[in-house]
């Protein structure tokens, strides 16, 4: 049955989804979930008949066939996708002395956690560049982690379209050409999908705490950069990563989406917070 393979995944979870649902188990869920029982005509799911459900639901065709009562639910109208990509690119394995996790670290514990609330609320949830389907349910959690262990050097989603009225949640550093950026994102937004951008970066990204001689490591490509007095170079450093930065916020302004900041030097649980509320009120 789904719900034993379910409880299979459940005891072999991978080590990343069994801390980003401890922090998502910190988050109060309010009445948020657009997809849920309710007045509609499309099947969503069988589960156990409970007290004070209405004997008009049993469905008995289902319950012939085992031991237990089900219940047939149906999709309220509203019914929601929340569609996630993380940036698992070499770049991201970026950690300086300011932070104690990797970019990708923190982007994938986000994610997961994201995920674990949707499931929490109800709804569907997917991979963006998975060959799964969105699903729900414990099943669809488990081929998120899976998909995030999926090695992948994209720095972007591949430009694609998704069902109207869903939600995407991109996370990355987004330190990519930005007319790459507006080209991976824009067929997003013209399918009428709600996003929400959030960078990730370490500390040292924003500030270049280095003085004298340091030499500089492309993560990306063979490349290698040795400045004699690194102080001198940060005040043009920083304008630059703040152009990038605004450069990335303007244009999810220009397609309606949100955008989010999280410092891998800060709580995870702030950045969920702060963005499951915008998913939830999107």
């Amino acid at each position: 049955m789904l719900s034993q393979r379910a409880e299979q995944l459940s005891q072999s979870l991978p080590p990343l989804l069994v801390k980003a649902e401890r922090i998502a188990a910190t988050v109060i869920l309010g009445v948020h979930g657009r997809r849920r029982a309710g007045p509609g005509e499309n099947f969503w799911q069988y589960r156990n008949y409970s007290f004070g459900d209405s004997t008009q639901r049993i469905d008995w065709h289902r319950s012939a066939k085992s031991d237990a009562v089900y219940i047939r639910d149906n999709e309220w109208e509203a019914a929601n996708t929340l569609w996630l990509w993380s940036n698992a690119g070499p770049r991201m394995d970026f950690k300086s002395h300011l932070a104690s996790e990797t970019k990708k670290h923190h982007a994938q514990i986000l994610q997961l956690a994201l995920a674990s609330l949707a499931i929490r609320a109800h709804e569907r949830i997917g991979a963006i560049g998975s060959h799964n389907r969105p699903a729900h349910g414990r099943i669809a959690l488990r081929q998120i982690a899976e998909h995030c262990e999926t090695p992948n050097d994209q720095p972007l989603p591949k430009p694609t379209q998704l069902q109207r009225q869903s939600a995407a949640v991109l996370i990355s550093d987004f330190l990519d050409d930005p007319a790459d950026i507006k080209s991976a994102l824009t067929p997003l937004a013209q399918s009428g999908v709600r996003g929400h951008l959030v960078q990730i970066a370490d500390p040292a990204e924003e500030t270049l705490p280095y003085s004298g001689r340091v030499e500089f490591l492309g993560l990306e490509f063979p490349q290698r950069f040795l400045a004699s007095k690194t102080e001198n170079l940060r005040g043009a450093y920083a304008a630059a990563y703040q152009a990038q930065r605004d450069s990335t916020k303007q244009l999810a302004a220009r397609l309606g989406w949100s955008f989010t900041v999280h410092r891998t030097d800060q709580p995870l649980t702030t950045c969920l917070l702060a963005l499951h509320a915008k998913v939830s009120n999107a």
